[in-house]
């Protein structure tokens, strides 16, 4: 086992190495305008007519701003464009059944953002929608 970074050596960096990152959730937050630590504290976050309350967040004790973390920040984006799937543009498409599987052909525009060999996980969110993410 390697020591600590200022340990590492040229001839430590050769051939592939694994990296695991953890976030230090001890680690404060400061305000990018003030420079001065923030507090923990929920805040509510609206868009449109969807509101979250309670949500973790820093604030400057100083100027009020608020900040969300950016783990926070990337789980409110994707609930919000979730909730917003209705107002985006859809592509139809039908369901086949050949006699053993269901298959869902995917228009061609699609089709060139989806490599031969990806493979899909299909998230059930509500009895009549689910999420296909491409992995």
């Amino acid at each position: 086992m390697m020591g600590a970074v200022e340990d590492i050596k040229e001839e430590d960096l050769k051939g592939e190495v694994e990296f695991v990152v953890e976030l230090d959730r001890k680690t404060p937050a400061y305000c990018p305008d003030c420079e001065v630590e923030m507090v923990p504290t929920t805040i509510n976050v609206k868009r449109g007519n969807i509101l979250f309350l309670d949500v973790d967040a820093y604030k400057c004790p100083k100027c009020g701003k608020e900040l969300l973390d950016i783990d926070v920040a990337s789980k409110l984006e994707r609930e919000f464009a979730l909730r917003h799937l209705d107002e985006r543009e859809a592509e139809d498409m039908k369901i086949v059944f050949d006699g053993r599987d269901y298959m869902i052909r995917f228009p061609r525009a699609l089709s060139q953002i989806v490599s031969k060999k990806s493979s899909v996980k299909l998230l059930p969110i509500s009895k009549d929608e689910f999420l296909l993410k491409i992995v």
